[in-house]
């Protein structure tokens, strides 16, 4: 019973998330959809914003579980892309609230896993020092979240794919970086 009772309430934090801007989702209105009362629902979170860093960390870490059983950086980023435009409304609340930090976050951890990986295996073997993998790690990572950030913030008007593209670009000076950082 336990688990369907936090499921209900999690459910209930989405649906009006799809509905309303974050900072605008007060404790009251998820316990009266829900039909529970408050104690029920302090009783699995602390408040609504645990509930938001649950929302990420479980994209999070099917994104991440997905790239490392064997899937290929891209389609990580297409997994994560896809799902922002799936839930485009609730994207859309986020960046309209004071909570912008939480999807900047989950966006950081999720790339850098992607990216991390990806780049690093195209390091193999290739005799570069540990600091300048993490420069051109890093580097990448920010320029998809830049991209990604101002995507979020004019109402995502591209499709994924073309998302996806705008990425194949990003990355297609990786290479000449990781063969220039060889040591000799």
């Amino acid at each position: 019973m336990a688990t369907t009772t936090k499921d209900l309430i999690f459910r209930t934090f989405i649906e009006i998330l799809k509905e309303k801007p974050f900072d605008k989702i007060t404790v009251r209105d998820i316990v009266e959809r829900a039909s529970i009362n408050r104690n029920t629902f302090y009783y699995y979170y602390s408040d609504i914003y645990e509930m938001l860093e649950e929302l990420f960390k479980m994209e999070v870490t099917e994104i991440v579980s997905r790239n490392n059983s064997g899937f290929r950086w891209l389609v990580g980023f297409s997994k994560m892309v896809e799902t922002c435009y799936a839930n485009k409304k609730i994207i859309n609340n986020i960046c309209a609230s004071k909570s912008y930090d939480y999807l900047e976050n989950y966006l950081f951890k999720s790339c850098r896993a992607i990216t991390s990986e990806y780049i690093m295996s195209l390091a193999e073997g290739k005799n570069v020092d540990r600091d300048t993998m993490e420069f051109i790690i890093s580097y990448h990572q920010y320029a998809i979240i830049g991209m990604l950030s101002e995507w979020f913030r004019t109402g995502m008007p591209e499709e994924p794919q073309v998302m996806i593209r705008r990425f194949l670009y990003t990355f297609s000076g990786v290479v000449s970086a990781i063969e220039s950082a060889r040591k000799k």
